[in-house]
């Protein structure tokens, strides 16, 4: 299943490194770091998070 794992780079829930951590588990998982912004990226940079999302979707 295609999966993506978007953290914000400044995210102390779930920071970067828990991430990271999880694509391990994953098999064929995909990581990037948002970069400003903490837990709620999709609020906090909606043009940024947006933009990832559809370029991750249209791959499948």
């Amino acid at each position: 299943m295609p999966t993506l794992l978007m953290p914000g780079d400044q995210d102390l829930q779930t920071p970067p490194w828990v991430m990271r951590r999880q694509l391990a588990h994953i098999p064929g998982a995909q990581f990037m770091v948002l970069p400003e912004a903490a837990h709620s990226i999709n609020w906090e940079q909606p043009e940024a998070f947006n933009r990832n999302v559809l370029e991750f979707i249209r791959k499948y």
